[in-house]
Protein backbone atom coordinates (compact mmCIF):
# COMPACT_ATOMS: atom_id res chain seq x y z
CA UNK A 1 0.00 0.00 0.00
CA UNK A 2 0.99 3.33 -0.83
CA UNK A 3 1.60 5.74 2.34
CA UNK A 4 -0.57 8.45 2.44
CA UNK A 5 0.34 11.97 1.81
CA UNK A 6 -1.06 13.42 5.02
CA UNK A 7 -2.16 10.99 8.07
CA UNK A 8 -3.46 12.50 11.40
CA UNK A 9 -3.64 9.78 14.56
CA UNK A 10 -6.08 10.31 17.33
CA UNK A 11 -5.68 14.12 17.02
CA UNK A 12 -6.76 15.94 20.53
CA UNK A 13 -6.65 20.19 21.01
CA UNK A 14 -8.06 21.80 23.86
CA UNK A 15 -8.01 24.91 25.43
CA UNK A 16 -8.01 25.73 29.34
CA UNK A 17 -10.86 27.95 30.74
CA UNK A 18 -12.31 28.90 34.02
CA UNK A 19 -15.00 26.32 33.94
CA UNK A 20 -12.24 23.17 32.49
CA UNK A 21 -10.43 21.79 29.70
CA UNK A 22 -12.68 22.83 26.26
CA UNK A 23 -12.06 19.82 23.73
CA UNK A 24 -12.32 21.72 20.32
CA UNK A 25 -11.02 17.90 18.84
CA UNK A 26 -11.28 14.97 20.26
CA UNK A 27 -10.10 11.76 18.54
CA UNK A 28 -10.10 12.54 14.98
CA UNK A 29 -8.13 10.73 12.80
CA UNK A 30 -7.97 9.96 8.65
CA UNK A 31 -5.15 9.82 6.02
CA UNK A 32 -5.74 11.98 2.62
CA UNK A 33 -4.23 10.45 -0.34
CA UNK A 34 -1.88 12.43 -3.24
CA UNK A 35 -4.08 14.26 -5.41
CA UNK A 36 -7.67 13.25 -3.68
CA UNK A 37 -10.12 15.52 -1.57
CA UNK A 38 -11.38 14.87 1.73
CA UNK A 39 -14.87 16.94 2.79
CA UNK A 40 -14.84 17.66 6.09
CA UNK A 41 -18.30 18.47 7.60
CA UNK A 42 -20.47 19.99 10.43
CA UNK A 43 -21.96 22.84 12.01
CA UNK A 44 -19.95 26.43 13.29
CA UNK A 45 -18.32 24.74 16.65
CA UNK A 46 -17.82 21.33 15.51
CA UNK A 47 -14.16 21.48 15.59
CA UNK A 48 -13.67 21.92 12.01
CA UNK A 49 -11.32 24.85 11.75
CA UNK A 50 -9.68 23.88 14.83
CA UNK A 51 -8.96 20.72 12.62
CA UNK A 52 -7.21 23.00 10.15
CA UNK A 53 -5.55 25.50 12.03
CA UNK A 54 -3.80 22.31 13.96
CA UNK A 55 -2.32 21.13 10.74
CA UNK A 56 -1.17 24.55 9.97
CA UNK A 57 0.55 25.33 13.06
CA UNK A 58 -1.68 28.47 13.69
CA UNK A 59 -3.15 27.16 17.25
CA UNK A 60 -2.00 30.06 19.98
CA UNK A 61 0.56 28.67 21.95
CA UNK A 62 -1.65 28.04 25.10
CA UNK A 63 -3.70 25.29 22.92
CA UNK A 64 -3.04 21.65 23.76
CA UNK A 65 -2.29 19.16 21.41
CA UNK A 66 -2.25 15.63 21.12
CA UNK A 67 -1.61 13.05 19.24
CA UNK A 68 0.34 12.50 15.37
CA UNK A 69 0.37 14.01 12.06
CA UNK A 70 2.46 13.26 9.43
CA UNK A 71 2.98 14.48 6.24
CA UNK A 72 4.96 12.34 3.39
CA UNK A 73 6.34 10.51 6.33
CA UNK A 74 7.60 13.82 8.21
CA UNK A 75 6.11 14.60 11.66
CA UNK A 76 4.45 17.71 11.53
CA UNK A 77 4.41 18.42 15.69
CA UNK A 78 8.14 18.21 15.14
CA UNK A 79 8.79 20.39 12.31
CA UNK A 80 6.47 23.24 14.42
CA UNK A 81 8.48 22.45 17.66
CA UNK A 82 11.78 23.09 15.46
CA UNK A 83 10.58 26.17 13.48
CA UNK A 84 10.05 25.59 9.79
CA UNK A 85 9.91 28.00 8.03
CA UNK A 86 9.72 26.52 4.45
CA UNK A 87 7.04 24.10 5.12
CA UNK A 88 3.96 25.92 5.85
CA UNK A 89 3.10 28.22 2.94
CA UNK A 90 4.90 26.29 0.55
CA UNK A 91 3.75 22.52 0.94
CA UNK A 92 1.05 22.85 2.84
CA UNK A 93 -1.27 26.13 2.27
CA UNK A 94 -4.47 27.41 3.28
CA UNK A 95 -7.91 29.47 2.03
CA UNK A 96 -9.36 30.68 4.93
CA UNK A 97 -13.08 31.96 5.34
CA UNK A 98 -13.16 35.77 4.80
CA UNK A 99 -10.76 37.10 2.08
CA UNK A 100 -10.68 40.74 3.91
CA UNK A 101 -9.37 39.23 6.82
CA UNK A 102 -6.46 37.24 4.69
CA UNK A 103 -5.58 40.56 2.89
CA UNK A 104 -3.46 43.07 4.14
CA UNK A 105 -5.56 46.34 3.38
CA UNK A 106 -2.51 48.46 3.28
CA UNK A 107 -0.80 47.01 0.92
CA UNK A 108 -1.41 46.25 -2.64
CA UNK A 109 -2.22 42.71 -4.47
CA UNK A 110 1.20 42.35 -6.09
CA UNK A 111 3.19 42.57 -3.25
CA UNK A 112 1.18 40.40 -1.41
CA UNK A 113 1.25 37.70 -3.83
CA UNK A 114 5.37 37.89 -4.47
CA UNK A 115 5.64 37.94 -0.76
CA UNK A 116 5.54 33.48 -0.55
CA UNK A 117 7.57 33.69 -3.96
CA UNK A 118 10.34 35.81 -2.64
CA UNK A 119 10.83 34.58 0.93
CA UNK A 120 10.35 31.22 0.12
CA UNK A 121 11.38 30.30 -3.33
CA UNK A 122 14.07 33.43 -3.15
CA UNK A 123 12.55 35.05 -6.43
CA UNK A 124 13.82 37.95 -7.39
CA UNK A 125 11.32 41.32 -7.54
CA UNK A 126 11.14 40.78 -11.29
CA UNK A 127 10.61 37.19 -11.25
CA UNK A 128 7.78 37.75 -8.67
CA UNK A 129 6.04 40.41 -10.55
CA UNK A 130 6.18 38.49 -13.78
CA UNK A 131 5.31 35.12 -11.65
CA UNK A 132 2.57 36.66 -9.49
CA UNK A 133 0.20 38.31 -13.08
CA UNK A 134 0.48 34.45 -14.10
CA UNK A 135 -0.64 33.84 -10.92
CA UNK A 136 -3.27 35.67 -11.64
CA UNK A 137 -4.29 34.63 -14.67
CA UNK A 138 -4.41 30.96 -13.69
CA UNK A 139 -6.96 31.97 -11.25
CA UNK A 140 -9.51 33.62 -13.46
CA UNK A 141 -8.50 37.17 -12.84
CA UNK A 142 -8.85 39.32 -15.39
CA UNK A 143 -6.35 42.20 -16.71
CA UNK A 144 -4.08 40.85 -14.03
CA UNK A 145 -1.30 43.05 -14.64
CA UNK A 146 -3.55 45.95 -13.46
CA UNK A 147 -4.97 44.20 -10.67
CA UNK A 148 -1.63 44.37 -9.31
CA UNK A 149 -1.18 47.46 -8.56
CA UNK A 150 -4.68 47.68 -6.77
CA UNK A 151 -5.65 47.22 -2.91
CA UNK A 152 -7.58 44.74 -1.53
CA UNK A 153 -10.52 47.10 -1.38
CA UNK A 154 -11.13 48.10 -4.98
CA UNK A 155 -11.99 44.47 -5.83
CA UNK A 156 -14.90 42.31 -5.66
CA UNK A 157 -15.16 39.63 -2.79
CA UNK A 158 -15.13 37.14 -5.30
CA UNK A 159 -11.89 39.01 -6.87
CA UNK A 160 -10.71 38.82 -3.81
CA UNK A 161 -10.31 35.20 -2.95
CA UNK A 162 -9.42 34.26 -5.97
CA UNK A 163 -6.21 36.91 -5.09
CA UNK A 164 -6.13 34.75 -2.04
CA UNK A 165 -6.18 31.04 -3.95
CA UNK A 166 -3.47 32.80 -6.37
CA UNK A 167 -1.35 33.62 -2.91
CA UNK A 168 -1.59 29.82 -1.53
CA UNK A 169 -0.53 28.45 -5.09
CA UNK A 170 2.20 30.69 -5.35
CA UNK A 171 4.96 27.63 -4.03
CA UNK A 172 2.81 24.89 -5.24
CA UNK A 173 1.92 23.07 -2.53
CA UNK A 174 1.32 19.53 -2.11
CA UNK A 175 -1.57 20.10 0.45
CA UNK A 176 -4.40 22.94 -0.24
CA UNK A 177 -6.74 23.38 2.90
CA UNK A 178 -9.83 25.40 1.88
CA UNK A 179 -11.93 26.28 5.30
CA UNK A 180 -15.19 27.47 4.37
CA UNK A 181 -13.85 29.84 1.25
CA UNK A 182 -16.87 30.80 -0.37
CA UNK A 183 -18.60 32.26 3.02
CA UNK A 184 -18.61 35.65 2.37
CA UNK A 185 -19.77 35.46 -1.46
CA UNK A 186 -22.44 34.84 -3.08
CA UNK A 187 -24.71 32.05 -4.72
CA UNK A 188 -22.82 32.14 -8.42
CA UNK A 189 -19.70 32.92 -7.05
CA UNK A 190 -19.41 30.09 -4.90
CA UNK A 191 -20.18 27.83 -7.13
CA UNK A 192 -17.50 29.89 -9.48
CA UNK A 193 -14.81 29.74 -6.78
CA UNK A 194 -15.03 26.04 -5.69
CA UNK A 195 -15.07 24.90 -9.27
CA UNK A 196 -11.39 26.54 -9.79
CA UNK A 197 -10.44 24.98 -6.50
CA UNK A 198 -11.12 21.38 -8.08
CA UNK A 199 -10.02 22.33 -11.81
CA UNK A 200 -6.41 23.71 -9.89
CA UNK A 201 -6.50 20.53 -7.33
CA UNK A 202 -6.97 18.65 -10.66
CA UNK A 203 -4.43 20.21 -12.82
CA UNK A 204 -1.80 20.52 -9.84
CA UNK A 205 -2.03 16.83 -8.61
CA UNK A 206 -2.77 18.44 -5.43
CA UNK A 207 -4.22 17.09 -2.23
CA UNK A 208 -7.20 19.49 -0.54
CA UNK A 209 -9.18 19.46 2.70
CA UNK A 210 -12.41 21.21 1.72
CA UNK A 211 -14.04 22.31 5.08
CA UNK A 212 -17.68 23.25 5.16
CA UNK A 213 -20.72 23.38 6.90
CA UNK A 214 -22.80 22.43 3.59
CA UNK A 215 -22.92 18.52 2.71
CA UNK A 216 -24.32 19.88 -1.25
CA UNK A 217 -20.66 21.51 -1.20
CA UNK A 218 -18.67 18.76 -1.28
CA UNK A 219 -20.95 16.05 -2.90
CA UNK A 220 -19.29 16.37 -6.29
CA UNK A 221 -16.13 17.21 -4.98
CA UNK A 222 -15.02 15.02 -2.55
CA UNK A 223 -13.42 11.71 -2.51
CA UNK A 224 -14.00 11.16 1.12
CA UNK A 225 -16.32 13.15 3.41
CA UNK A 226 -15.79 13.09 7.35
CA UNK A 227 -18.86 14.33 9.69
CA UNK A 228 -17.70 16.39 12.69
CA UNK A 229 -19.34 16.88 15.57
CA UNK A 230 -18.51 18.63 18.93
CA UNK A 231 -15.30 17.31 18.17
CA UNK A 232 -15.33 14.19 16.94
CA UNK A 233 -15.67 11.52 13.99
CA UNK A 234 -19.06 10.70 13.78
CA UNK A 235 -19.30 8.87 10.26
CA UNK A 236 -16.49 8.48 7.60
CA UNK A 237 -16.80 7.35 3.72
CA UNK A 238 -16.69 7.56 0.16
CA UNK A 239 -18.49 9.96 -1.13
CA UNK A 240 -20.83 7.72 -3.11
CA UNK A 241 -21.46 5.60 -0.19
CA UNK A 242 -21.83 8.37 2.58
CA UNK A 243 -24.63 9.34 0.36
CA UNK A 244 -25.87 6.63 -0.59
CA UNK A 245 -26.70 4.75 2.78
CA UNK A 246 -25.55 7.09 5.18
CA UNK A 247 -25.33 5.44 8.82
CA UNK A 248 -25.35 8.50 10.98
CA UNK A 249 -28.08 10.52 12.17
CA UNK A 250 -26.51 13.63 12.38
CA UNK A 251 -25.47 13.09 8.68
CA UNK A 252 -29.03 12.21 7.71
CA UNK A 253 -29.65 15.56 9.44
CA UNK A 254 -27.10 17.63 7.66
CA UNK A 255 -28.60 16.61 4.39
CA UNK A 256 -32.32 16.92 5.53
CA UNK A 257 -31.66 20.88 6.08
CA UNK A 258 -29.82 21.26 2.01
CA UNK A 259 -32.72 22.36 0.05
CA UNK A 260 -33.13 19.68 -3.19
CA UNK A 261 -33.88 20.99 -6.81
CA UNK A 262 -36.70 18.63 -7.01
CA UNK A 263 -38.27 19.89 -4.33
CA UNK A 264 -41.11 22.04 -4.58
CA UNK A 265 -41.49 25.61 -4.20
CA UNK A 266 -41.98 26.96 -0.74
CA UNK A 267 -41.25 23.79 0.84
CA UNK A 268 -40.04 23.48 4.10
CA UNK A 269 -36.67 22.39 5.39
CA UNK A 270 -36.27 20.06 8.36
CA UNK A 271 -33.97 21.71 10.65
CA UNK A 272 -32.12 19.84 13.48
CA UNK A 273 -33.17 20.36 16.60
CA UNK A 274 -31.97 21.91 20.11
CA UNK A 275 -27.92 23.43 19.93
CA UNK A 276 -24.63 21.61 19.80
CA UNK A 277 -23.49 20.46 23.25
CA UNK A 278 -21.20 22.22 25.74
CA UNK A 279 -17.50 21.46 24.61
CA UNK A 280 -16.44 22.08 28.37
CA UNK A 281 -19.17 19.29 29.71
CA UNK A 282 -19.81 16.59 26.98
CA UNK A 283 -21.12 14.62 29.87
CA UNK A 284 -21.08 10.28 29.04
CA UNK A 285 -22.75 9.10 26.14
CA UNK A 286 -23.35 10.44 22.36
CA UNK A 287 -22.86 14.15 21.92
CA UNK A 288 -25.80 14.08 19.50
CA UNK A 289 -28.01 12.20 21.77
CA UNK A 290 -30.04 15.11 22.86
CA UNK A 291 -31.25 16.21 19.06
CA UNK A 292 -31.16 12.82 17.86
CA UNK A 293 -34.79 10.93 16.79
CA UNK A 294 -32.70 7.67 16.80
CA UNK A 295 -31.81 7.89 20.46
CA UNK A 296 -32.18 5.04 22.58
CA UNK A 297 -31.72 4.19 26.13
CA UNK A 298 -28.11 2.91 25.63
CA UNK A 299 -26.78 6.45 23.89
CA UNK A 300 -27.30 8.32 27.13
CA UNK A 301 -24.65 6.59 29.30
CA UNK A 302 -22.31 5.15 26.79
CA UNK A 303 -20.21 7.13 23.96
CA UNK A 304 -20.35 4.96 20.85
CA UNK A 305 -16.88 3.88 19.31
CA UNK A 306 -15.71 4.03 15.90
CA UNK A 307 -17.13 1.23 14.46
CA UNK A 308 -16.19 -0.08 10.84
CA UNK A 309 -18.43 -0.86 8.20
CA UNK A 310 -18.36 -2.37 4.55
CA UNK A 311 -16.71 0.21 2.22
CA UNK A 312 -14.30 1.52 4.54
CA UNK A 313 -17.05 3.70 6.01
CA UNK A 314 -16.26 3.69 10.10
CA UNK A 315 -19.61 4.93 11.96
CA UNK A 316 -20.30 6.30 15.71
CA UNK A 317 -23.94 5.49 16.71
CA UNK A 318 -25.25 2.70 18.55
CA UNK A 319 -28.56 2.45 16.45
CA UNK A 320 -27.87 3.64 12.98
CA UNK A 321 -29.92 4.61 10.04
CA UNK A 322 -30.99 2.13 8.12
CA UNK A 323 -30.41 -0.84 10.85
CA UNK A 324 -32.29 -2.78 12.23
CA UNK A 325 -31.30 -0.93 15.76
CA UNK A 326 -31.36 2.17 14.10
CA UNK A 327 -35.75 1.42 12.88
CA UNK A 328 -36.57 -0.05 16.02
CA UNK A 329 -35.74 3.11 18.00
CA UNK A 330 -36.80 5.55 15.74
CA UNK A 331 -40.30 3.38 15.56
CA UNK A 332 -40.23 3.24 19.48
CA UNK A 333 -39.44 7.18 20.03
CA UNK A 334 -41.86 7.95 17.12
CA UNK A 335 -44.80 5.94 19.06
CA UNK A 336 -44.03 7.38 22.28
CA UNK A 337 -43.66 11.06 21.01
CA UNK A 338 -40.51 11.53 22.46
CA UNK A 339 -36.95 10.03 22.57
CA UNK A 340 -35.21 8.48 25.75
CA UNK A 341 -33.15 12.12 25.59
CA UNK A 342 -36.64 14.01 26.37
CA UNK A 343 -36.91 15.03 22.26
CA UNK A 344 -39.93 16.10 21.13
CA UNK A 345 -40.47 13.69 17.84
CA UNK A 346 -43.18 16.37 16.42
CA UNK A 347 -40.07 18.20 15.45
CA UNK A 348 -39.60 16.56 12.88
CA UNK A 349 -41.13 15.26 9.54
CA UNK A 350 -41.35 11.42 9.34
CA UNK A 351 -38.50 9.72 7.47
CA UNK A 352 -38.98 6.41 5.69
CA UNK A 353 -37.81 3.63 7.86
CA UNK A 354 -35.42 0.96 6.05
CA UNK A 355 -33.24 -1.83 7.37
Amino acid sequence: MTVPLLSVADLRVGFATQRGLLRAVDGVSFDLAEGQTLGIVGESGSGKSVTAKTLMNLLPSYAQVEGSVTFDARDVMAMAAQGERHFWGVEMTMVFQDPMTSLNPVKKVGEQVAESLRVHLKRSRKEAREESVDLLQQVGIPEPKKRLGQYPHELSGGLRQRVVIAMSLACSPRLLIADEPTTALDVTVQKHILDLLDELREERGMAMILITHDLGVVKGRADQIMVMYAGRTMEQADTATLFSEMRHPYTEALLETIPRIDMASHTRLVPIPGNPPDAVDLGPGCPFAQRCRYCSAACLPDQPDLKQYDHGRVCACHTPVGTEAGVAAHVANRESGVTPAGLDMGTFTPVEEKA
